[in-house]
């Protein structure tokens, strides 16, 4: 199974694809779920997890802003 900072790099890329801009800030609206478990092969179990630790491996990498963790929103930093 890869590990997360290679999850996170093909999330940053769907991210990036999917952003639109909203008062002057990049952000991505679209759920991650339904594209990881396609794209990924995940079953819904394993991309809760996943998608936890990538978006936080993002974030400490300084590329995103998640403002509320129950939301789907997702802030570029550029």
């Amino acid at each position: 199974m890869p590990r997360t900072s290679e999850y996170a790099e093909a999330v940053y890329q769907f991210i990036q694809e999917h952003a639109t801009i909203e008062d002057g800030c990049r952000v991505c609206r679209e759920p991650l779920y339904p594209w990881m478990m396609e794209e990924l092969r995940l079953d819904r179990r394993e991309v809760k997890g996943i998608r936890t630790a990538v978006v936080k491996e993002l974030e400490r990498r300084g590329l995103v802003h998640r403002p509320n963790p129950r939301s789907v929103l997702l802030m570029l930093k550029d």
